[in-house]
């Protein structure tokens, strides 16, 4: 098998792959052969890779739950990481953060529930 040497390898690009490496638990080296495999394996023509392209665009994304009427899910994303920021600089409980998420994720609360919830606990009501 050949050896290959890569010099003046971006620094976003290393931590990028040192990350996708940790994620497939294997080497930064494993990761980076993985890669290269993949990329000159995949060998599609420009004229096909634009019409996957143009099918994925055309897809509808999967419904796995019904939403109520005016839910957004922008919103939700929102409430969800101020309830975890929170949670981290121990604002919130653990299970008053599981509580939370769970009713949040069962649509038993609105997102700005969540959101007025962890602001007072912020403001220390």
């Amino acid at each position: 098998m050949a050896t290959l040497t890569v010099r003046n390898l971006p620094d976003d690009v290393h931590d990028a792959l040192r990350r996708r490496a940790a994620e497939h638990r294997r080497s930064v080296e494993a990761e980076v052969r993985e890669t290269l495999a993949a990329s000159v394996r995949r060998g599609a023509s420009p004229e096909e890779r634009k019409a996957a392209l143009a099918r994925l665009r055309g897809m509808r994304p999967l419904r796995l739950r019904a939403l109520p009427e005016g839910w957004s899910e922008t919103d939700e994303l929102l409430a969800e990481k101020r309830l975890e920021a929170a949670w981290e600089a121990e604002q919130v409980s653990t299970e008053e953060r599981r509580t939370w998420l769970d009713r949040l994720g069962r649509c038993e609360v609105w997102p700005h529930d969540v959101e007025t919830f962890v602001t007072q606990r912020i403001a220390g009501k």
